[in-house]
């Protein structure tokens, strides 16, 4: 109900920037100034239209193409399972949680879709304003510390797997493709995760150049506000879950 709603708001931007296209073409006796104000509106629209088409995308392709990365069912079943005898080995080895329970290892997260539809606004409104245009987004996986605490009391989430994401920047370096990690500094000046947290590359088989995730100091007490930081962890959804 929310996204119509705003989808509607999106729609009525649209068609009134449609009127005052045809009130600007039939109106023969406005003056200069009149006709260099509107013209100046128009442009205004007709560039949020635009990024709205691309935020918004063809809703007709959307329903009849498929995405390529579609798998089926019983493969996801078949992988899903093929991690359970590395789950038993970590529960084994963390062996307690924050409170002291039997350590169960993440085995999903779960991101509403509205929040992480605004999390990819977000991205592309704070990139557009540095002049620069993200080429995707890379999950990494991460710890919370053996410390962590949540809402001041919940333990449980302590040592427990997450992942954090970014959005990239496609880049060649001596004739490789890379996508890499990047976020803000607070004057919107481009940082690269390679150099901001301490990540480093590796080539693969295929020749592509994949980044993976070193070690770096996450200390959630010490932390500086970054207004433009571009790194969403959980993107209000729920934690990483045991079961």
């Amino acid at each position: 109900m929310k996204r119509q709603t705003n989808l509607i708001k999106k729609y009525l931007i649209i068609i009134f920037a449609c009127i005052l296209v045809t009130s600007c073409k039939e109106g023969e006796q406005t003056n200069s100034s009149e006709l260099a104000a509107c013209k100046k509106k128009i442009e205004s629209y007709e560039k949020e239209i635009k990024e709205l088409k691309e935020q918004l995308g063809d809703a007709s392709d959307y329903k009849q193409r498929r995405p390529d990365n579609i798998i089926q069912s019983d493969f996801a079943k078949e992988i899903y399972h093929l991690y359970d005898k590395r789950e038993e080995l970590i529960n084994e080895i963390v062996g307690q949680d924050g409170d002291g329970n039997p350590f169960k290892a993440t085995r999903s997260l779960f991101y509403d879709i509205d929040d992480l539809q605004k999390y990819i606004s977000y991205v592309k409104r704070k990139s557009r304003k540095a002049k620069v245009k993200p080429s995707g987004f890379r999950f990494y996986f991460a710890l919370y510390p053996d410390d962590y605490v949540r809402d001041e009391k919940n333990k449980k989430y302590a040592k427990r797997q997450t992942f954090f994401v970014a959005p990239t920047l496609r880049k060649e370096i001596d004739g490789k493709v890379m996508d890499l990690g990047y976020t803000l500094d607070n004057n919107f000046k481009v940082e690269l995760l390679t150099e901001k947290i301490g990540l480093d590359s590796r080539i693969g088989k295929d020749g592509k150049v994949y980044q993976k995730a070193g070690l770096f100091n996450f200390n959630l007490n010490t932390q500086e506000v970054e207004e433009n930081s571009l790194i969403a962890d959980e993107v209000a959804g729920t934690p990483p879950m045991g079961e």
